[in-house]
C-alpha cells in the first residue's frame, strides 16, 4: 500500500530512483568492477541524467509536472532506442559509430601508451547477466521506465481534468 500510494501519488520520484539507480550501476561496474564503457554506454548514460534533471523540476515546477513527467518518458526512450541500436551493433546487426573506433593516432603514441589503453568497443559484449548485455538490459529497463513516466503524465492529466469538471 504504501509503494502503490508513492507511485501513483508522485510518479517523478520514482523516475528519479529508477534512472538514479540505472545510473549508480553503470558507474560502478565502470569504477568499482574496472569495466571502461564504451562511447555507446556514454551516450545511453545522457538520458537519464535528463530524467533526473526533469523529474526535479517537475516537484519544484507543479503546474507544470505532467508535462515534465511526459518529457522525462520521452528521454528515457532516447535511452532506449540508443540501448536498442547498441544491442544491435554488439549483435553485428547494425554498424558501429565511427566515434566507437579509436582513430586518432599520431606518432607520439609509445606502445606503452597503446598497451596501456583499455579496449572498449562498441561490439564487445564485457558482461552479462541471464544472457543479455548492459545495453540490453538498459534497453529493457528504460523501455519500462518510459513506458511508466508517459502513461502516469497522461493519467495525472485525466485525473486532474475530472477533479476540475466536478468543482
Amino acid at each position: 500500500m504504501v509503494i502503490d500510494n508513492l507511485i501513483t501519488k508522485n510518479p517523478s520520484l520514482v523516475a528519479i530512483i529508477f534512472s538514479s539507480s540505472l545510473l549508480i550501476t553503470a558507474l560502478t561496474f565502470e569504477y568499482v568492477n574496472n569495466l571502461t564503457p564504451c562511447q555507446m554506454c556514454i551516450w545511453q548514460r545522457w538520458p537519464h541524467v535528463g530524467v533526473i534533471a526533469i523529474c526535479l523540476l517537475s516537484l519544484l515546477i507543479k503546474n507544470h509536472y505532467n508535462k515534465f513527467l511526459l518529457l522525462a518518458g520521452l528521454f528515457s526512450l532516447i535511452s532506449s532506442a540508443i540501448g536498442l541500436w547498441h544491442s544491435g551493433v554488439e549483435l553485428g546487426y547494425f554498424n558501429s559509430p565511427s566515434s566507437c573506433i579509436d582513430t586518432n593516432f599520431n606518432s607520439n603514441i609509445t606502445l606503452n601508451d597503446l598497451l596501456a589503453k583499455p579496449i572498449s568497443g562498441c561490439d564487445i559484449i564485457f558482461w552479462d547477466f541471464l544472457g543479455l548485455s548492459m545495453a540490453n538490459w538498459n534497453t529493457i529497463l528504460s523501455l519500462v521506465l518510459g513506458c511508466f513516466c508517459i502513461i502516469f503524465g497522461f493519467y495525472n492529466w485525466e485525473r486532474r481534468y475530472e477533479k476540475e469538471k466536478r468543482t
